[in-house]
């Protein structure tokens, strides 16, 4: 289903329903005022047949009842009347009663026993009113709702001291008549309405789908040899300013990797190609050579283990890149490691200066060849890059939930761009610095990678120009 379609719907559907809800509150609060009105009538109306029953019998003395209630109902003018003031359409829609038990009871229609009616209601509510000819409120109307063959009728019983009067009317006319005029008013709300809101559904999708069209356009001139193509931002809605700049940060993180992964690629085939034409060259020098003692395999070996170095850091980098570096984990004594290894670094170096601060116990959970390449790593660009007769120090403790190891050593000025650049895959700082040194740039890229595969981080803290400190987090295990 297109957009646009799915918003002609559910702005149609929502008219639909905020129509049919409105509706129906209206229709149950006009039916509710309409009979409240229609029981104030009905009051008025049961009082007035008493007044007139009074003339008549003050007036008419000497008729029967038969008689006076043909003169009260026959002559139609009453039912006329009532039937214009309570708006119903045949006189079979109205029951009237009025009398006492003493003087008897006119009624309408025949064939009706509205005395047994009356006997059978349940009054819903009984109103005071007060006459005229009298201040007290010595007269009562009760309100009665109630079904008559079929048909709902409203009620009301209006009683003095010694007459009532029952006026009964058949609500379906009051009924039809609004249910006429509410079929009238939807006949053209309901076309006008539906109108409107295709109208409305119109302009919102075509005003929601001009930034994702722009979107749309952007992302089909992005390329895998061209992502420089970014949104601009205009005066849109927040939510789409939001997904512009997520559709931009997304392309500098893809043009980021990108760029990463041809250096990566680039500088890896660089470092392999010299230890490959190295071998290569020995190897040919032999073959062509009238006496092949000559070959050099210490040198050959020294290639190969370079060149199998270098792949088994491509590896974990690659691994490491992926989320799939495989850690064994076992209990790792890291004061017991570090100690191992600064030995190691006292041995092949007797002009270092240390200033060594291990605590004891400090206990984490990882691979142990990999923190032992990560510490080993660390330990000989120490070796490598300090500066004869300058201290190292190398502090090793427990902070908080984490095993802190700083390790700083003196060395040649550092600027700031090559400090952002030390922990680059194949950057070995400047050339020197570098000078005479063998490595392949990946050690410190590498270490942080396994110090990350292991919950903790490596970081390069501020410090002088002609400081190096390095800051290894591991979390600890109690």
């Amino acid at each position: 289903m297109h957009f646009r379609t799915r918003i002609f719907a559910i702005s149609i559907l929502t008219v639909t329903a905020v129509l049919t809800l409105v509706i129906s509150l209206s229709w149950s609060r006009i039916m509710s005022v309409e009979l409240t009105h229609l029981d104030s009538r009905l009051c008025i109306e049961a009082k007035r047949l008493i007044r007139k029953r009074t003339l008549h019998d003050v007036n008419n003395s000497a008729m029967n009842i038969r008689d006076l209630n043909d003169t009260l109902l026959s002559g139609g003018r009453l039912m006329t009347d009532l039937m214009d003031k309570l708006r119903v359409n045949s006189p079979s829609q109205l029951m009237l009663s009025v009398g006492s038990a003493e003087q008897g009871f006119l009624t309408a229609p025949d064939g009706v026993d509205v005395q047994d009616v009356i006997s059978r209601l349940n009054w819903l509510r009984a109103e005071s009113l007060t006459l005229p000819h009298n201040n007290k409120a010595d007269a009562v109307c009760q309100l009665a709702f109630f079904e008559h063959q079929q048909s709902r009728w409203r009620a009301s019983l209006f009683q003095t001291s010694n007459q009532q009067s029952f006026i009964a009317v058949d609500i379906a006319a009051t009924t039809n008549q609004l249910t006429n005029t509410l079929l009238t008013a939807l006949v053209v709300v309901i076309p006008f309405s539906l109108l409107l809101s295709i109208l409305g559904a119109w302009i919102i999708s075509t005003n929601t789908i001009k930034p994702i069209n722009r979107l749309h356009k952007a992302m089909d001139k992005v390329t895998q040899k061209d992502l420089s193509h970014r949104l601009p931002e205009h005066k849109e809605d927040k939510e789409f300013k939001m997904l512009i700049d997520a559709y931009n940060m997304m392309l500098d993180r893809l043009e980021d990797s990108f760029q990463q992964v041809s250096r990566f690629t680039a500088d890896a085939a660089h470092e392999l190609k010299t230890p490959l034409t190295v071998l290569r060259g020995k190897l040919e020098q032999a073959v062509l050579s009238e006496n092949p003692s000559l070959l050099d395999l210490n040198a050959i070996l020294d290639e190969v283990g370079h060149l199998s170095a270098i792949t088994r850091k491509l590896l974990l980098l690659s691994q490491a890149d992926s989320g799939s570096m495989a850690l064994h984990f076992e209990p790792i004594n890291i004061t017991e490691l570090v100690d191992e290894l600064i030995a190691d670094m006292i041995l092949l170096s007797d002009e270092l200066e240390l200033d060594c601060v291990i605590e004891k116990g400090l206990i984490t959970q990882g691979d142990f060849v990999l923190l032992r390449q990560l510490l080993n790593n660390l330990l000989v660009n120490v070796m490598r890059y300090s500066l004869p007769h300058k201290s190292v120090t190398i502090h090793a403790r427990q902070n908080e939930s984490v095993i802190e190891v700083v390790m700083s050593n003196a060395c040649l000025p550092i600027s700031r761009d090559v400090r952002a650049k030390l922990f680059d895959r194949f950057y070995r700082g400047e050339p020197a610095h570098t000078q005479g040194i063998s490595g392949s740039g990946l050690g410190l890229s590498l270490a942080r990678e396994i110090a990350r595969a292991h919950g903790g981080d490596l970081t390069l803290e501020p410090s002088d120009i002609e400081v190096v400190t390095m800051r290894l987090l591991l979390p600890i295990v109690k």
